[in-house]
């Protein structure tokens, strides 16, 4: 099977699943095992892509459909990099798909006087074929870095196309300022 064939399939499955709900929980939930299956596709990324730059991770947007109905994206992390606290408003899954990364999630929580601040809920180290989630309200706050000595590579499904969807990043006082992470490519890699 081709790489544009496997994410054929795997958008008849978002399609699917999105006729059937729209409660964002529900949909990471019914995708997640079409997304597992997605995760062992070979060569997702050719070799070019690989390669992690030395100050930031790398954002390719790999295929979204024309009504932009949700983006796979490929990251690529170099050891040290991070991404910072950040939400995506919006579902979405994470795969490993070489190397591991640790992600920190957070909860936005009121203080009695009104204030907003971030508490930890969970640290996890991922590795290849672990597959994360993100949904607002309660799920969609996290950071990410890759704190090994091998670069990784994640494979993320939106359920929007990340890439021009304004989101926030937050400092350790919870306060959001509003952000765009474009891709690195303006045409995706598979058509």
């Amino acid at each position: 099977m081709t790489i544009s064939t496997h994410i054929k399939k795997l958008e008849l499955a978002i399609r699917n699943v999105l006729q059937q709900t729209s409660l964002e929980k529900e949909v990471v939930e019914q995708l997640k095992p079409h997304f597992e299956l997605f995760l062992k596709t070979k060569d997702l990324l050719p070799a070019t892509y690989k390669q992690p730059k030395k100050n930031k991770y790398s954002q390719f947007l790999l295929y979204k459909p024309e009504d932009e109905a949700f983006s796979i994206v490929g990251f690529i992390w170099g050891s040290g990099q991070t991404a910072p606290i950040h939400d995506h408003l919006v579902w979405g899954l994470v795969g490993i798909y070489e190397g591991a990364i640790e992600e920190t999630r957070y909860r936005r929580v009121k203080s009695s006087q009104g204030n907003y601040t971030l508490e930890k809920v969970e640290v996890v180290t991922a590795k290849a074929q672990d597959i994360s989630y993100v949904y607002p309200p309660n799920a969609d706050i996290h950071s990410v870095r890759n704190p090994f000595a091998e670069p990784a590579i994640t494979i993320h499904l939106y359920g929007t196309d990340i890439g021009s969807q304004e989101r926030h990043i937050y400092d350790e006082f919870a306060s959001p300022k509003n952000i765009v992470t474009a891709h690195e490519n303006d045409v995706p890699l598979y058509m």
